[in-house]
């Protein structure tokens, strides 16, 4: 029988991600005497999860070894799956700067996580971490697979397959929200209760209404979708169970007039390029280039906004309040099985044990997945965990007019990546002029030069 994978976490320390990861691996009957190794350079968050996770252990009958270090080079050794989930700078904090300083500048990015100039502040921070932790693979692991978490996805997986030799496959749950929004549209066909006012964001405050529609669009819905992270387009909409097609039920319920506030970017896009965007309006608007207009504040019309920084906060400390609770034995442990996977155990007992199994969304290297986007791209499509690896399916051409929005955008990243790699202020800026929400030179290059500043202890490769 084949032996129980080693697995690295490293973040292992998130209140909401570190949760999830541990309880997927250890609840999994597969992973039973998996070699478990949490890696966090902050003790008392690491400390907790370790507990945590011995709680899981000893209650599941896991048999895991489990193991906490603060140095990642420590547990890389002999590791199979690395799993990265990390982030430079109090998120928050230096998130809400992404998208203040270009603010300043008169550039109005509507959530300033993956693109604008907020989203290459993000890639500038975060890619140098990244790189390194690959590098130690490379010299600890090296046939192992990262299973990188980290936004912007598609730029740091970029960086790993471009400047490391590292198996890599980029990680994201967004597709989600896709669900949920069909199921919003399509609820009365499967006697769904979906609220007058639903909202289908990424806040925290607005989860009563989303998780219920994703749970109930994955029990009864199939998506096929592809693009590019955060900005994928779904192919196909079908009943999970007959087959049946729905995309034109959704198109006529959502096509509505009392559905015109249903998101509304959304809806919008899907109107004039012919497929449904999944992400949801909060983050397909940092692709597009007719969401800032200063005069006409195309925001205002579509309800956009950026992160609620305090309902982060808030979500992070019920988690790791529950944590706690669970520790000290106040709270059972067996509520945490309900946790979603984050495709943890689809993708390491799939290539571990050969499963064959289907994973809705994967963030790989193009190689023709998708035929009409560039090659030595990143694209987002569903595929296959088996002992291959991970292997994505191909796509049909995506249609034109959203190929162009997304060649754009994998043009724009491929500059990113290269000027955050290298420290060049140069190509930084060339790269700055290229987002789609950017449409002056001086606005470009005062917000470039102020995030420079204002991060400096985070770029050491700008510092050269």
């Amino acid at each position: 029988m084949q032996k129980a994978p080693v697995i690295v976490i490293l973040g292992a320390g998130s209140a909401v991600f570190g949760q999830r990861a541990i309880s997927a691996i250890l609840r999994s009957e597969r992973m039973r005497g998996v070699d478990l190794r949490l890696v966090d350079i902050d003790p008392v968050a690491l400390d907790l999860m370790y507990k945590l996770a011995e709680v899981m252990n000893s209650e599941w009958g896991t048999d895991a070894s489990i193991s906490a270090h603060e140095d990642r080079r420590a547990a890389l050794p002999g590791a199979n799956f690395v799993i990265v989930s990390v982030q430079v700078g109090p998120r928050e904090e230096v998130w809400e700067k992404d998208w203040r300083i270009p603010r300043e500048y008169g550039i109005h990015q509507p959530y300033a996580e993956n693109s604008g100039p907020g989203g290459l502040a993000h890639t500038a921070r975060n890619l140098p971490l990244i790189l390194d932790i690959a590098r130690d693979m490379e010299e600890l692991c090296p046939d192992a697979w990262m299973m990188n978490y980290v936004n912007p996805l598609i730029r740091l997986t970029q960086a790993v397959t471009r400047y490391t030799k590292i198996k890599v496959v980029g990680m994201c749950h967004q597709l989600l929200w896709g669900y949920a929004m069909a199921m919003a549209l399509l609820g009365d066909l499967y006697g769904v209760d979906v609220p007058a006012d639903v909202k289908i964001d990424t806040n925290h405050e607005t989860r009563h209404f989303r998780e219920p529609l994703m749970a109930a669009g994955l029990e009864h819905l199939d998506i096929k979708a592809a693009g590019i992270n955060h900005f994928s387009w779904a192919y196909d909409i079908r009943d999970k169970h007959t087959g049946e097609d729905l995309y034109p039920a959704l198109k006529e319920r959502w096509m509505r007039p009392e559905r015109a506030g249903f998101e509304p970017l959304s809806r919008e896009m899907y109107q004039i390029f012919g497929l449904m965007p999944t992400p949801s309006d909060s983050h397909l608007c940092e692709f597009l280039p007719f969401v800032h207009d200063p005069v006409k504040k195309p925001w205002e019309r579509y309800g956009l906004h950026t992160q609620s920084f305090s309902g982060n906060h808030a979500r992070r400390e019920v988690r790791r309040e529950l944590a706690r609770k669970v520790v000290s034995g106040e709270e059972p442990v067996e509520q945490l099985r309900k946790l979603r996977t984050e495709g943890v155990p689809e993708i390491v007992e799939g290539v571990h044990y050969n499963l064959n199994t289907f994973v809705h969304q994967l963030n790989l290297p193009n190689n023709g997945l998708i035929p009409n986007l560039q090659s030595d791209a990143i694209v987002e499509v569903p595929g296959v965990s088996c002992g291959q690896g991970v292997v994505g399916l191909s796509m049909p051409a995506l249609p034109e007019g959203i190929a162009e929005l997304c060649r754009r955008e994998l043009a724009y990243s491929s500059l990113v990546v290269d000027a955050c790699v290298h420290g060049d202020r140069d190509l930084a800026m060339q790269a700055i002029l290229l987002d789609p929400v950017v449409n002056d030179v001086e606005s470009a290059r005062g917000a470039l030069d102020h995030m420079l500043r204002e991060f400096a202890e985070f770029l050491p490769q700008f510092a050269r």
